[in-house]
C-alpha cells in the first residue's frame, strides 16, 4: 500500500499547517493557553508574527520567545519566526536607520530639460538634489519628431557640470538634456535595507537572524524550523510628477517619473550582457531610444539587461544570502513577495521576477488575502486590496500555479509550496469559504499553509478573522476540522511527482523588453488550458538560459518531451511577444531541433486555436467527458500509486461526469472524501473514473496495488423530505455553552435564519436544534444505510444521534451517514450550527463579503444508498 495513504488511514500524517500567531507583547501569561489552542486546532507548527510586538529583539521579545519555544517544545511543535519588526521585511529591526544609514537603498532617477538649438554657452540649473545624491552623467539627445523618442546619438555634457548648474552648447534641433543621478529618494522604504547589496542585507541577518541564533542555538533545527520573510520588495516609486498613475502593481521600466532600483554594479552587468558601455544610454530606462548604428533593439535590450541585473542582484544578495545562512544553521527560509495583479514580474511593491525573488527559499510562497479570490465569482469583483479590484484571470489561473511551478522545479524546494491564506477577509469569512480556498490551493499544487491568524486581542482590527480568540470563536470547531482535513489532503498529494501536460514560458523577460501590449501575460494561455483540463507549469527563461547559475532545474529534450528536473511536458507554450532575448531564442531553437514541440502564440498557433491544436497533437493526462468548467483536477505519481484530486469549484452546480485517466485501464481505487469522513473503494474500468461531486465538494483518488479492503462507494439518493419538529436554542459567542430556548417547536419545513428579518441580526454564536423521530418514520426502513442531508446551513454543523458524535461539516454537502447510530424506535437528533462573529462584530473587511444566513435552513432530506 502507498505509505502516504497508510499514514492518512492511520491518522499519522505529517503537519502542513503553520498559522500566524500574532505577538502584541502584552499577553505573556496567556502564551501557554494560546500555544495549546493552536495545538488543539490540529496545527503542529506556527509562525510567530513579530510585526505587532512593541519590542522586537528587545528584552520583552526574548522573554516572550523563551516561553513560546518552551511551550512549543513541550508539544513537539515547530516554530517559524517572522524576520522583522515592520511589514514588509527589510526594516532590519530599525538597525539601518539607527546604525547604518550609509547602507540604505539607492535608486536611479532622471531629470530632464528640453532645449531648442542652436545654443552656445547657455546654462541649465541642476535639479534640487538631496545632500547625498550623486550625478552619474549628463547627456543631450536629439529628439525624433514630436514624440518622446530620441536618437541614440547623445552628446556627453557631464564635464560641463558644476555644483548647481550646467554649461550647455548644442547644435541646431530639438534636444532633451538628461541629468542621471543616483538617489536615496524615490522609495517608500527609505530606512530599509538595500536588497541589491550583500553588505546591506547582512544588517538584517545580524540584527534578526544572528540575534535569534545567539539566544536559541539549541532550538535551531528542532523546535525552530526557520524564518519567514513577508513581502520584501524593491520599493521604488515615483520621484517626479507623472502624466499617468499606473498603480502600485504596475511599476516598471519605461515609465517616466519613476525612480528605479540601483546598484553601482549594474552598468558593468549591462555591458557584459549587451557588449558595450551602456552608461550613455540609461535614459532608455524611461524613454525610447532609436539606433541603427549601435543596435536597432537598443531600448529593448537595455531594459532587459537592466531588469536582468536587478533581479539577479536581488536573488543573490537577498534571497540566497538569507537561504544560505539558514541552511548553515540547520533551519529553512520561507516567505513570499507581493504577486498581486502581475506585480510579480515588476518592481515597486514586488521584486521584479517571481522565480528569482524566491530562488534561495526552501518553499515557494504566495498569499491569498483581502478578498482576492471569492468562491463562485467568475468575473472582476470588489476586494480590499489596492484599487478595490481583483482580476480573476490572474488570481484563478496564475497565482497558485506560480507557487506550485517553482516548487516543482526549484532544486532545494523538493515540491514544497506554501500559501498564507484567509487573512483580511473579515469575520464574515466562515469555514465554508476557508474550505473552498484550501481546495483551490491543493488542487493547483500548494501543499503548505499559513492560516492568518491566531490573535489574543479581541476584537483585533488587524486583518480578521482570527482563530480561537479565548474560546469565543464560533467557527473554531469548523476551523479545526479544516486544519486536520488540510493536513491529510496535503500529505496525500505532497512528496510525489506532479504530472503536467504542458509548460508555459513565464512572461517576465518579454514584459521587460516590450512596450505595454506587446507582450502577452501568461494568464491568457493558462486560462484556456486550465478550463480545458490541460494541466501545466510555468517555466522561467532561467530554465533555458542560465543552467547552474539559477537554483531551478535546467530544461532539456527527452525523447520529444521537455524535461525540467522530475517534470516532463508534452510541449512548451510561448506567449506572444514582439521580441524575446536572443539567448532565449537560441535555446528555444535548439530544443525545437531536438524534437520538443513549441507553440508560439501569434506565430505557429493562435491563442484561440491553442487548445484545439494541442488536442489534435496530444492527449491530455486527464480527459473530462463532459463540459465541467468549474471542475479542477490534478495528478501526482508515486512509485506505487497514482494520486488524483478532483474539486468542484462551483458553489451552485453539481458535477456528474467521468474522468478518463491516461495510462490506466482497469484498476482498484480508494476514494477519499476526507472532509466528510467518507473513505471507500471504487474501480477504474477502461480508464474511466466516475465522479459525482456536490457544489463545494472535493475528493482524492488513490489508484495502485495492495490497497486496503474498504466498503464500496456510496451513491446517496434522496428518499424523502424529513418531517421533524425541532426545539431551537441559542448560545451567544460570549458563552457558547449557555443555551436558552428560542423556539419551542419549529417544523423542518419552516426553518428560518436566526439573523434574518424579524429575528436577531446581531447574533453570533451557536444554534442548537433538537428533535425526536421514530425509525419507522424514515421511508425505506429496510435500507441498510440511512443518511440525512441538512440542506443549507449557515455555516458549520455538528450532529449527534442518540449521543453518538457523527462529526462536523463545514461546507456542502452537509450530509451524514446515520446508519451506525440509528436505533429501532425513538431516536434523538441534536444539531448545533455555528455562524461567524461578523453579525456581532461589524469589521471593515466584512463589508466586502456577504454575511450568510445563520442556522439550519434546510430542506432536510432522508437519504438511502443506491
Amino acid at each position: 500500500m502507498n505509505q502516504r495513504l497508510a499514514d492518512v488511514l492511520n491518522n499519522t500524517e505529517s503537519n502542513y499547517m503553520l498559522p500566524f500567531y500574532w505577538q502584541h507583547g502584552d499577553h505573556y501569561e496567556t502564551i501557554p493557553e494560546e500555544v495549546e489552542r493552536i495545538y488543539q486546532s490540529g496545527a503542529r507548527a506556527f509562525c510567530v508574527e513579530s510585526r505587532p510586538h512593541k519590542d522586537f529583539v528587545g528584552d520583552t521579545w526574548w522573554r516572550d520567545m523563551d516561553l513560546i519555544l518552551a511551550e512549543a517544545k513541550k508539544r513537539d511543535m515547530k516554530v517559524w519566526i517572522l524576520d522583522d519588526d515592520h511589514f514588509p521585511t527589510g526594516h532590519a529591526a530599525g538597525h539601518i536607520a539607527k546604525y547604518h544609514p550609509q547602507k540604505r537603498r539607492w535608486q536611479i532617477a532622471e531629470h530632464h530639460v528640453d532645449v531648442i538649438g542652436p545654443v552656445k554657452d547657455a546654462i541649465l540649473l541642476n535639479a534640487p538634489y538631496a545632500e547625498d545624491d550623486q550625478v552619474l552623467g549628463v547627456y543631450a539627445y536629439p529628439r525624433i519628431g514630436n514624440d518622446e523618442i530620441f536618437a541614440a546619438a547623445p552628446l556627453c555634457l557631464t564635464e560641463n557640470l558644476h555644483s548647481n548648474y550646467l554649461h550647455v552648447s548644442l547644435p541646431e534641433g530639438c534636444w532633451r538634456v538628461f541629468f542621471l543621478y543616483k538617489t536615496r529618494r524615490g522609495t517608500n522604504m527609505g530606512d530599509y535595507i538595500d536588497m541589491l547589496s550583500e553588505e546591506s542585507v547582512r544588517v538584517l541577518i545580524d540584527a534578526v537572524y544572528e540575534a535569534h541564533y545567539e539566544h536559541y542555538a539549541d532550538y535551531f533545527g528542532n523546535t525552530i524550523a526557520g524564518f519567514f520573510s513577508d513581502e520584501p520588495a524593491l520599493g521604488n516609486t515615483y520621484i517626479y510628477s507623472h502624466r499617468e498613475d499606473h498603480g502600485m502593481y504596475n511599476m516598471r521600466v519605461g515609465m517616466p517619473g519613476l525612480a528605479l532600483p540601483w546598484n553601482d554594479r549594474i552598468p558593468a552587468m549591462i555591458a557584459e550582457k549587451n557588449g558595450y558601455d551602456a552608461a550613455a544610454y540609461l535614459p532608455a530606462l524611461w524613454y525610447e531610444l532609436k539606433s541603427d548604428s549601435v543596435d536597432p533593439l537598443l531600448t529593448q535590450k537595455l531594459r532587459h539587461a537592466y531588469m536582468d541585473a536587478v533581479t539577479r542582484l536581488y536573488r543573490d544578495c537577498f534571497t540566497r544570502q538569507l537561504g544560505d545562512w539558514c541552511e548553515a544553521h540547520g533551519v529553512q527560509y520561507i516567505g513570499h513577495i507581493i504577486e498581486d495583479m502581475n506585480a510579480h514580474a515588476r518592481t515597486g511593491c514586488s521584486a521584479g521576477h517571481y522565480f528569482r525573488a524566491l530562488d534561495g527559499q526552501h518553499m515557494s510562497g504566495m498569499d491569498i488575502v483581502l478578498h482576492q479570490i471569492v468562491p463562485g465569482m467568475n468575473g472582476p469583483h470588489n476586494c480590499t486590496c489596492f484599487g478595490n479590484d481583483a482580476d480573476p484571470e490572474f488570481y484563478d489561473y496564475v497565482l497558485a500555479k506560480l507557487a506550485a511551478s517553482l516548487a516543482h522545479i526549484g532544486t532545494q524546494m523538493e515540491g514544497r509550496a506554501m500559501c498564507e491564506m484567509f487573512g483580511a477577509y473579515g469575520w464574515a469569512e466562515g469555514s465554508p469559504v476557508m474550505k473552498w480556498l484550501t481546495d483551490y490551493l491543493l488542487v493547483r499544487g500548494v501543499n503548505h499553509f499559513v492560516p492568518h491568524a491566531f490573535s489574543t486581542f479581541f476584537p483585533d482590527p488587524d486583518c480578521p478573522p482570527h482563530f480561537g480568540i479565548k474560546g469565543i470563536d464560533p467557527q473554531f470547531e469548523g476551523f479545526s476540522k479544516l486544519m486536520r482535513y488540510g493536513n491529510k489532503a496535503a500529505h496525500l498529494l505532497f512528496g510525489s511527482t506532479h504530472v503536467a501536460d504542458a509548460a508555459i514560458l513565464y512572461h517576465a523577460d518579454a514584459e521587460w523588453m516590450n512596450k505595454d501590449g506587446d507582450a502577452m501575460l501568461i494568464q491568457k494561455p493558462a486560462k484556456l488550458l486550465y478550463d480545458a483540463h490541460i494541466d501545466f507549469d510555468f517555466l522561467p527563461a532561467d530554465c533555458f538560459t542560465t543552467g547552474s547559475l539559477s537554483r531551478v532545474f535546467t530544461a532539456s529534450a527527452d525523447h520529444g518531451r521537455l524535461r525540467v528536473g522530475n517534470e516532463t511536458y508534452q510541449c512548451l507554450i510561448v506567449p506572444a511577444a514582439r521580441v524575446l532575448p536572443a539567448e532565449l531564442e537560441t535555446a528555444l531553437h535548439t530544443l525545437s531541433a531536438q524534437g520538443v514541440v513549441i507553440y508560439r502564440i501569434g506565430e505557429n498557433v493562435s491563442l484561440e486555436d491553442l487548445v484545439l491544436t494541442f488536442r489534435q497533437q496530444f492527449s491530455a493526462d486527464i480527459i473530462i467527458e463532459d463540459t465541467c468548467p468549474k471542475l479542477r483536477c490534478c495528478h501526482y505519481r508515486a512509485q506505487d500509486a497514482d494520486i488524483y484530486m478532483f474539486s468542484n469549484e462551483s458553489v451552485t452546480d453539481a458535477v456528474n461526469t467521468a474522468a478518463v485517466l491516461s495510462g490506466i485501464t482497469n484498476a482498484d481505487a480508494v476514494i477519499l472524501d476526507l472532509l466528510n469522513d467518507e473513505i471507500s473503494a471504487d474501480t477504474v474500468r477502461n480508464g474511466r473514473l466516475e465522479l459525482a461531486l456536490s457544489p463545494w465538494q472535493s475528493v482524492i483518488a488513490v489508484i495502485g496495488k495492495d490497497l486496503p479492503v474498504l466498503p464500496g462507494k456510496k451513491y446517496w439518493l434522496k428518499a424523502a423530505c424529513a418531517d421533524l419538529t425541532f426545539r431551537m436554542e441559542t448560545a451567544p459567542y460570549t458563552d457558547m455553552t449557555g443555551f436558552t430556548e428560542y423556539a419551542a417547536a419549529v417544523k423542518s419545513d419552516a426553518l428560518f435564519s436566526v439573523t434574518g428579518f424579524g429575528h436577531m441580526p446581531d447574533f453570533s454564536g451557536k444554534i442548537r436544534y433538537t428533535a425526536f423521530f421514530d425509525r419507522s418514520a424514515i421511508p425505506g426502513t429496510g435500507c441498510k444505510t440511512v443518511g440525512l442531508d441538512l440542506g443549507e446551513v449557515g455555516q458549520t454543523a455538528h450532529l449527534w444521534l442518540n449521543g453518538t458524535d457523527l462529526g462536523v461539516r463545514v461546507c456542502p454537502p452537509y450530509r451524514y451517514d446515520l446508519t451506525a447510530a440509528l436505533q429501532e424506535g425513538e431516536n434523538k437528533l441534536v444539531i448545533e450550527v455555528s455562524n461567524t462573529l461578523a453579525n456581532a462584530v461589524r469589521d471593515n473587511f466584512s463589508q466586502h463579503m456577504l454575511i450568510p444566513a445563520s442556522g439550519l435552513l434546510g430542506p432536510l432530506c432522508w437519504l438511502r444508498d443506491a
